[in-house]
């Protein structure tokens, strides 16, 4: 329910800017997470809503929250899931490619749940991203989003660094 409450928040809040001051994106997107090897040697499912507003042609600031699980037989269920605030840089080589780069901060939660009993901590987390946007349509509002990212969370008294490969869809929103 959590989840979900996120993202009517984020939708909400993109649907209130004013159009005059730039345009809003929203998207989903699922994919792969390869977890630090000191977590478990499993790679496990993502998937992660996103809502931003951007300033200019380039800028672009964004929030994120994403859930990454995985199932070792040694340990448990792992889950890590990261609320996190990304500047976004958009490139416009054509109009319908916009390859970007992105760094962000927030936080990120580790949990472990085993038939003994369930341990979680909570830490700063942080994250560079490469990615490219495919705009279709007679509007290009639409497009296909392709990212490759990797964050770093500090949890159970050490940094961890995750690696993400994401596909997605966007929606542009406003002018």
């Amino acid at each position: 329910m959590k989840k979900v409450g996120l993202m009517l928040f984020v939708v909400a809040l993109v649907a209130l800017m004013p159009a005059k001051a730039g345009s809003g994106e929203l998207g989903a997107d699922f994919g792969r997470t390869n977890f630090d090897s000191d977590v478990t040697s499993e790679s496990g499912t993502e998937y992660a809503v996103r809502g931003g507003w951007n300033f200019s042609k380039l800028f672009e600031l964004e929030g994120q929250y994403g859930d990454s699980s995985a199932s070792d037989d040694a340990i448990g269920d792992i889950t890590m899931n990261a609320l996190m605030v990304n500047a976004v840089f958009n490139f416009h080589p054509t109009d319908r490619i916009v390859p970007y780069c992105l760094g962000g901060i927030g936080q990120a939660k580790l949990a472990v749940d085993t038939p003994f009993g369930s341990v979680d901590d909570t830490g700063n987390a942080y994250q560079l991203a490469v990615g490219s946007r495919f705009m279709f349509g007679a509007t290009k509002r639409a497009g296909l989003r392709v990212e490759l990212s990797s964050m770093s969370e500090d949890s159970f008294d050490q940094t961890s660094t995750h690696t993400n490969f994401n596909v997605g869809f966007t929606w542009q929103l406003g002018s």
